[in-house]
């Protein structure tokens, strides 16, 4: 599996999250393949990304945001979950979860991804995603046609 980034992220291999993270934060769970795009972007227009948590089993992120977040976050492509269910990817299964926490290079301390950018930033990723020219879109084009 890659985990591209167009940026430096430092790798904490803990199942712990880093010092300093708030312990009433909510979090974002997300794919990989819609979250590492929107955060990537996130970081490219300088806005302040707190630790992610890439959960290697299920392929996705969790993103630390503002507590209240869980009360107004409405969004298709992933869920909200308030601070007991945030430090895993929520996903079942015997397997469990393993993750890695990323973070970015001279963060000193851990804060959160504010989440009115991080909504943002997965909706504009997730319009080029659906619009991107491809054989997967050009089948499901096809189909509609026929």
């Amino acid at each position: 599996m890659t985990l591209r980034s167009n940026y430096l992220w430092q790798i904490a291999l803990s199942e712990q999250p880093p010092m300093g993270l708030p312990s009433d934060l909510a979090a974002v769970r997300v794919g990989l393949a819609l979250g590492l795009p929107a955060i990537d972007a996130l970081v490219g227009d300088g806005t302040d990304v707190g630790p992610v948590r890439y959960c290697l089993d299920h392929r996705q992120l969790v993103v630390p945001v503002e507590p209240e977040t869980v009360h107004r976050w409405r969004a298709a492509h992933s869920v909200c979950v308030p601070a007991a269910g945030s430090r895993s990817c929520g996903a079942g299964g015997y397997r469990g979860c393993t993750g890695v926490w990323v973070a970015r290079p001279g963060s000193e301390r851990a804060g959160v991804t504010p989440a009115g950018a991080l909504h943002e930033a997965l909706s504009t990723t997730r319009a080029r995603l659906r619009t991107a020219p491809g054989p997967h879109n050009r089948r499901h084009q096809e189909a509609r046609c026929a």
